[in-house]
């Protein structure tokens, strides 16, 4: 069995996946996770659980504040101002994420694991805002899937390229600006993959652990015949995708702890 995890986007609602990692610890099944794979908060979290403790990833969640975001200006005047280019900034600031990521992701660790990031690639730099529709619309309607990226972070020696692309994973298109690497932008890679298989099932992964965020999903588990997928997701609802109050975090991280120990008591890994 090579077994390979899953972490999907939602935002603020990551803290469930760390309830998850919790109970997948004690149930001894963390351990024996060889690749990751994330997209969005997922990516982060993805980062966090291959270079630290899952109790260091908890304890960094729950001391996270609304103070993470930082709003910038009204998104009416934006609009107006830039004349929906977006080329510089969104609604929100992700330096602090980024702050965040620089003070305690070690990247020697992290570059040791097998962690795929997912970014969603939305044209060049100077078409702003215009470009990622234009990517979207390749996406979704001629099926081109070639702007979706899945970056292995071993294979990056740059680290600002290493931040940038978690970073980018987290963009969510106007509430945050795009990453800018070489002339291109790139956003929330839960735009084009919300829960990146392929990277895990390319790696030789026949046993994956997905972590949902979202109550409507839509991975189809039925395309991949020869891979076990358990699927952990809950009934409760996980709250809003940019709400970080660390009471709100410990309530869905204890959700993520219990519905993962219910699972596997009826499915066996």
């Amino acid at each position: 069995m090579k077994l390979g995890l899953c972490l999907t986007g939602g935002g603020a609602r990551g803290a469930y996946q760390i309830g998850v990692a919790k109970a997948l610890e004690e149930l001894g099944i963390l351990q024996k996770v060889e690749v990751f794979s994330g997209t969005s908060i997922g990516s982060v979290n993805a980062s966090m659980l291959s270079t630290m403790s899952v109790d260091q990833a908890r304890e960094l969640w729950f001391s996270v504040s609304n103070d993470l975001l930082k709003r910038t200006e009204n998104i009416f005047k934006r609009i107006i101002k830039e004349r929906l280019e977006f080329k510089s900034t969104g609604v929100y600031e992700i330096s602090s994420l980024e702050e965040m990521l620089k003070n305690h992701l070690n990247l020697d660790i992290l570059r040791q694991k097998q962690v795929y990031v997912t970014i969603s690639e939305g044209g060049e730099v100077n078409e702003g805002i215009f470009g990622l529709f234009k990517s979207s619309y390749h996406h979704y309607v001629k099926r081109d899937e070639s702007h979706v990226v899945y970056s292995k972070i071993s294979s990056c020696e740059d680290d600002e390229i290493v931040y940038k692309q978690i970073l980018a994973s987290c963009s969510i298109p106007i509430i945050f600006a795009p990453l800018q690497v070489n002339d291109k932008q790139y956003y929330d890679g839960g735009l084009y993959d919300n829960a990146p298989i392929k990277p895990l099932i390319d790696e030789g992964c026949d046993t994956i652990i997905v972590i949902h965020l979202e109550k409507i999903h839509f991975l189809n588990a039925s395309k991949y015949p020869d891979v076990k997928i358990h699927e952990i997701k809950t009934k409760q609802h996980l709250g809003g995708h940019l709400n970080f109050d660390p009471e709100k975090s410990k309530k869905i991280y204890q959700y993520g702890y219990d519905d993962t120990l219910q699972y596997f008591s009826n499915h066996p890994l």
